[in-house]
C-alpha cells in the first residue's frame, strides 16, 4: 500500500470523534463546536463542512486504506446518516447557517484580494489555504439544498473570481485530484491574479 498523505491519519480521528458527537452537535446552537485535542492531535473545530470535507479527503485515498481505516470512516458516515434521518430540519438548519456563514468570510477575503488591484494592502494571501473556505461551500451546497438568496450571493463572488482567475495546475495534494473534478471544483485548477 502507498503512505497515506499526512493528514489523512488526523482526518480519521476528526472524523471518528465527530462521527461520535454528531447527534449532541446538531442539537446545539453552537456552529463551530470546539473537539480540543485527541491524544495530543488538535482537532479542528466540528462543522458539517469541515466533516465533509475530511471525509472527501479520506475517500479521495480510501483505496489505500487498511480495514481498521474503512471501518473508522464507514462507523462515522453511518452515524452522520442516522442523526440526518433522525434530525432533518436541524441538520438542514445548521448546514445553511454554516453556509451563510462561510459566504460571509469567503466575500470578504475575495473583497480583500481584489481591493489589492487598487493599491489596497492586501493581508489576501494564501489562495491554496484561503480556498478550503469556497470548497466547503460547495460541498455544502451539494450535500443540502441551500437558500436562494445565500446560492447568488456564491454565483456573484464566483463572477467576481472568474474574472480573476487564471486556469492553472491543481493547487493542492496531487493525490487527491481524481476526487475533484474540474468543472465543480474549477476554483482548485489556478488561482486568482493579485497585483
Amino acid at each position: 500500500m502507498p503512505p497515506l498523505p499526512m493528514d489523512i491519519p488526523a482526518d480519521l480521528t476528526f472524523i471518528r470523534i465527530a462521527g461520535e458527537q454528531f447527534d449532541e452537535y446538531v442539537n446545539t446552537e453552537t456552529l463551530f463546536y470546539p473537539i480540543g485535542s485527541v491524544s495530543g492531535m488538535a482537532m479542528p473545530q466540528f462543522t458539517i463542512g469541515a466533516w465533509l470535507e475530511a471525509v472527501w479527503r479520506v475517500r479521495a485515498v480510501e483505496s489505500s486504506l487498511d480495514t481498521e481505516q474503512r471501518a473508522i470512516l464507514a462507523d462515522a458516515v453511518a452515524e452522520a446518516q442516522r442523526v440526518r434521518r433522525l434530525w432533518p430540519a436541524l441538520y438542514t438548519r445548521k448546514t445553511q447557517r454554516e453556509f451563510k456563514s462561510r459566504l460571509d468570510a469567503w466575500t470578504w477575503y475575495l473583497d480583500d484580494v481584489l481591493n489589492a488591484s487598487a493599491g489596497v494592502s492586501s493581508t489576501g494571501a494564501g489562495y491554496a489555504e484561503q480556498v478550503h473556505t469556497r470548497f466547503r461551500l460547495e460541498l455544502l451546497r451539494q450535500d443540502t439544498s441551500q437558500p436562494a438568496e445565500q446560492v447568488v450571493r456564491l454565483d456573484a463572488a464566483d463572477r467576481r473570481l472568474r474574472a480573476r482567475f487564471v486556469a492553472g495546475p491543481f493547487i493542492w495534494e496531487p493525490v487527491l485530484q481524481s476526487a475533484a473534478p474540474p468543472d465543480a471544483f474549477w476554483f482548485l485548477y489556478g488561482q486568482p491574479i493579485v497585483n
